[in-house]
């Protein structure tokens, strides 16, 4: 079965004149859509998690006394088995790195 077709759509955007320049110096004209794509990407996903933490940090400041120590105990029990999970996570990738001789 065939790979879904991807969407595109034709936009026109204003761009100061200097910029333009030393892009097209840059990035050659088969990849400049490509190029704006992958900023764009990039820009969008930055203010995602800039939002994502400003929502976290929200939840935490709202959070009661009680809670907090709650939850701070609850992170202490669980300590030692996140550490041998991430022993185990980073051997298994690790040995993966590693070239078979």
């Amino acid at each position: 079965m065939p790979a879904p077709q991807q969407r595109y759509q034709v936009i026109s955007v204003s761009l100061p004149k200097h910029l333009v320049e030393r892009a097209n110096a840059l990035i050659p004209k088969t990849r400049r859509s490509r190029v704006i794509g992958e900023v764009l990407t990039s820009f969008l996903e930055a203010v995602e998690r800039k939002k994502l933490e400003q929502g976290y940090r929200a939840y935490y400041a709202s959070r009661s006394t009680r809670e907090a120590q709650t939850e701070r105990t609850l992170l202490a029990d669980w300590a030692p088995s996140d550490a041998e999970m991430w022993a185990i996570l980073e051997k298994e990738e690790t040995g993966a790195r590693r070239r078979p001789r």
